[in-house]
């Protein structure tokens, strides 16, 4: 399964005024290194560049059960250096100085029942642990408590619309036939929800 295929629809640049609580100007300040370029294996994220500031930004959903593994990865790769509010919530700024690399990040429980994670950081390898750790999306009936499943799928709008185009259909159509059958366990996917994503991804 290629994990950060799904990063194509969920990482897309950020407002230039502000990424995860940061001004442009602010950013220049923690990012002043030359930028590493991305590689064919490298995972997908967004060159922030175009506003003059050496970093990726992504942005990626996984289970709440997750979280405190994400954040055990971040701790293992950059020491913590000091945090800021944004939107009630912390973003949190780490350094590793013998490479010279830096993570801001902001994770937020507020949305489909999930974690979302978006960071900006100059650091390959930390972007491709990621990758490795093949986090997984948390499937509609857990973003959707008690959502219909032969409602599923379709032109959805809105929240369902979001959720399926810039995080569920990248991951879900990204897995082998074994890992969809693993996910649906892991998950206790109902017969009805089976049928429903089978019908709607399964030529995917």
């Amino acid at each position: 399964m290629s994990f950060f295929s799904r990063f194509k629809a969920l990482a897309r640049p950020a407002p230039k005024e502000q990424v995860v609580g940061y001004s442009r100007d602010e950013l220049k300040v923690v990012f002043s290194e030359p930028l590493a370029r991305l590689t064919a294996d490298s995972p997908p994220a967004v060159s922030l560049e175009n506003i003059d500031v050496p970093a990726y930004y992504c942005s990626f959903l996984i289970d709440k059960e997750d979280a405190h593994h994400f954040w055990a990865l971040v701790e293992s790769a950059f020491s913590y250096e000091t945090q800021k509010p944004f939107n009630d919530a912390l973003v949190k700024q780490y350094a590793s100085t013998e490479k010279n690399h830096r993570l801001l990040c902001l994770t937020s429980d507020e949305a489909f029942n999930s974690t979302t994670v978006r960071l900006v950081t100059n650091s390959l390898d930390f972007l491709d642990s990621i990758r490795r750790e093949r986090f997984a999306v948390p499937p509609p009936w857990v973003a959707f408590e008690g959502y219909n499943p032969a409602w599923w799928g379709g032109a959805m709008q809105g929240m369902n619309g979001y959720y399926n185009d810039s995080y569920f259909l990248p991951f879900f159509t990204g897995l082998s036939t074994a890992e969809k059958h693993d996910y649906f366990a892991r998950y206790a996917a109902t017969d009805e929800w089976i049928s429903q994503l089978e019908l709607m991804y399964g030529d995917e």
